[in-house]
């Protein structure tokens, strides 16, 4: 017998939700990526954040 954990719904659910946290992390990544691009000379620290904010001043 099925339960509820087991139905189609539920898997679906889970798996959105594993999609989504990927999706986080790898908006994440790509944030630490731009900014160690844009830390110049290699002994700066990086500068972790939106790094579009930065451009607008």
């Amino acid at each position: 017998m099925p339960t509820e954990k087991d139905s189609p719904k539920t898997s679906l659910e889970q798996e959105r939700a594993r999609q989504k946290q990927k999706s986080l992390e790898a908006e994440q990544d790509d944030y630490l990526e731009e900014a160690l691009e844009e830390t110049f000379p290699a002994s700066d620290p990086i500068a972790p954040g939106d790094v579009k904010d930065h451009a607008k001043r």
